[in-house]
């Protein structure tokens, strides 16, 4: 497996194939857990609690196969590399753990966390853009110097750190996942915020590819640009999309209930409708109300 792809020459000669630093002079010594700390300044915020427990049961039947790197803060010890699998220690009951220690700057920490976890892949796009954009400004980096250490395109950089931008209320969208940094990306041509909330609830909901979502953002902007010319285009294209959207959802609702399901907008703006659902006798009924009580 390569590992060292995507990495500039400095940091990525320097990586193993978990993404983790090595150096000739490292020896792995035994810790105690409570004696080591998170790095208030790990790139990664989250943390999901169900593979935690699975990491957990996995270190209690085999331990840590990999140790941590960790840099000595003050009486103890702070991570560099491993948060996850010191809170799954923690998890498990472990009183020690192997790890490595280093000298390390405060710029080498925070470089090597974040080459870590983007080798890895732990990081959301949010995380990710808030850790170099982090890079960039407590150590007075270049986009082109970052792009350089981390063995990525310029361009890469500058689209990432980009997404930080986006509206603090499509934050969640992009760690759940419910938008990729594509998508982001698209919507951050929209510059009023409010424009990007409406256009997120359409992507989201027609469940759009990056490529969709580009071509309805052009739109968008085309019909901003040209509004007397597209006024009818955008009337015709939303009712279209309107009448394919409830067609999907009358659709759904028929293999959920059972039954025939007919739904009728009177509001476009608002979403306001009725919804009427055919039962064929008193006992489908009966078989309906218990459906929706459930």
């Amino acid at each position: 497996m390569t590992t060292n792809k995507g990495l500039g020459k400095g940091l990525g000669a320097l990586l193993s194939s978990e993404g983790i630093s090595e150096n000739k002079k490292d020896s792995v010594v035994e810790l105690k857990i409570n004696d080591i700390s998170p790095n208030t300044d790990q790139p990664r915020k989250k943390f999901n609690e169900e593979a935690l427990q699975e990491l957990a049961d996995s270190i209690k039947e085999n331990g840590i196969i990999q140790p941590l790197i960790v840099q000595k803060k003050g009486s103890g010890y702070r991570i560099v590399a491993g948060e996850r699998r010191w809170r799954a220690s923690r998890l498990a009951g472990l009183e020690v753990v192997p790890a490595i220690v280093r000298e390390l700057t405060d710029e080498q920490t925070m470089e090597q966390a974040l080459i870590e976890n983007l080798q890895r892949e732990d990081l959301n796009p949010l995380e990710e853009a808030m850790a170099m954009n982090n890079l960039l400004k407590t150590h007075k980096l270049s986009q082109e110097q970052l792009a350089q250490k981390l063995g990525k395109p310029r361009a890469t950089i500058a689209n990432t750190i980009r997404l930080i931008n986006i509206d603090e209320s499509l934050q969640d969208f992009l760690v759940n996942g419910d938008l990729s940094a594509g998508h982001a990306k698209a919507l951050l041509a929209l510059k009023d915020s409010e424009e990007q909330r409406r256009a997120a609830d359409v992507i989201i909901a027609k469940d759009m590819s990056v490529r969709q979502a580009e071509e309805y953002i052009r739109r968008l902007l085309e019909q901003a640009e040209n509004p007397k010319n597209s006024a009818e285009k955008t009337v015709d294209r939303m009712s279209e999309q309107v009448r394919i959207s409830t067609k999907e959802v009358e659709t759904s609702l028929k293999k959920i209930l059972g039954s025939k399901v007919k739904l009728k907008l009177t509001d476009s703006q608002s979403g306001k409708g009725k919804m009427v659902i055919d039962y064929k006798n008193y006992d489908d009924l009966d078989r309906l109300i218990k459906l929706l009580g459930e």
